[in-house]
């Protein structure tokens, strides 16, 4: 298990939100729609469209593109507006396929995000669905380059050289913090777990003509790998600064009780049932649901899914 410690501003940012759910699970201002403490909500994902494949946002409530209730009292409500959170929420949850290879990238710190961006920065993670054979990923560039050496490669048209790959397969974790150059390559499915963010940075866009970032993604790589991305093997669970993602086998019951502000799962395989103040909703493969705060449940069936939380 990795874990790490909230800085105070993350800290602050967290305790904000908290206040605003702990206050809007009661109450909506405004409407009048009443909340529980006992709320399981199913989740219609936004799609999103890209010249290498599409993602589904799972769980979101920013401002690019927000989930929706997909059955219930509140279907077709936007999930940001059930919460009372506005575009605030603190994590983005995805579903991503490339088709294609997306661009090399990095995203900022929140110090970074927040002075030149006045938005959050980007730590995500990454769970293999799929993956053809021989599937690889970007995960970080060759030890011993610094800023003006990486910018010189660039120049020279050599980026490509200096990546770091490793061969993934169904059922892998890959951590990627901020500064982490990256790519999702051709022939691959995932989860995404990530911060609230929708900023990236283009470093290299294989000829297809997009806008680059070069010297904002020259300021916000970790040259020296200091904060160890990459493959966790064995993956059970992670905790970052952001968020904490866990893998969950059910193979009759799993109880649980939600001591955090949510827990959202999202399932890997299989198919079940949720229970919980005496209702029962039905789940599938790639369905999300969020439980609020308070919510005691059961999760029954055969089925893996992924949890992510605060």
């Amino acid at each position: 298990m990795v874990q790490a410690v909230l800085e105070p501003r993350q800290r602050a940012l967290q305790l904000n939100w908290e206040k605003t759910i702990n206050r809007n699970n009661i109450l909506r201002m405004d409407g009048g729609i009443k909340m529980s403490k006992g709320m399981i909500l199913k989740l219609e994902p936004y799609l999103s469209q890209k010249i290498w494949g599409w993602e589904k946002w799972v769980l979101s409530c920013h401002e690019d593109g927000k989930s929706t209730i997909k059955e219930g009292i509140y279907k077709g409500k936007e999930l940001s507006e059930i919460l009372g959170c506005g575009n605030n929420f603190p994590i983005l949850n995805k579903i991503i396929k490339a088709e294609d290879t997306l661009s090399v990238q990095v995203h900022p710190n929140d110090d970074y995000a927040k002075r030149v961006e006045n938005s959050n920065g980007k730590t995500e993670c990454w769970y293999i669905l799929e993956a053809k054979e021989g599937a690889t990923l970007v995960s970080g560039i060759k030890k011993g380059l610094n800023k003006e050496k990486l910018r010189q490669i660039i120049k020279e048209g050599k980026l490509e050289e200096y990546l770091e790959r490793i061969y993934i397969k169904s059922g892998d974790f890959i951590y990627i913090p901020a500064g982490t150059v990256h790519a999702i390559e051709a022939g691959v499915k995932l989860i995404e777990v990530q911060q609230n963010s929708n900023i990236t940075y283009r470093l290299h866009d294989w000829g297809r003509g997009r806008e680059v970032h070069i010297e904002k993604s020259l300021d916000v790589i970790d040259y020296e790998g200091k904060n160890k991305g990459g493959r966790i093997a064995d993956f059970v669970k992670l905790e970052t600064p952001y968020f904490k993602v866990e893998k969950v086998i059910v193979k009759s019951n799993y109880i649980d009780i939600v001591n955090e502000n949510f827990h959202s799962y999202t399932v890997i395989s299989g198919e079940g049932v949720i229970e919980a103040n005496k209702k029962q909703m039905n789940l599938k493969e790639e369905e999300t649901i969020y439980i609020s705060k308070g919510t005691e449940y059961n999760l029954k069936g055969n089925m893996r899914l992924l949890k992510s939380s605060l």
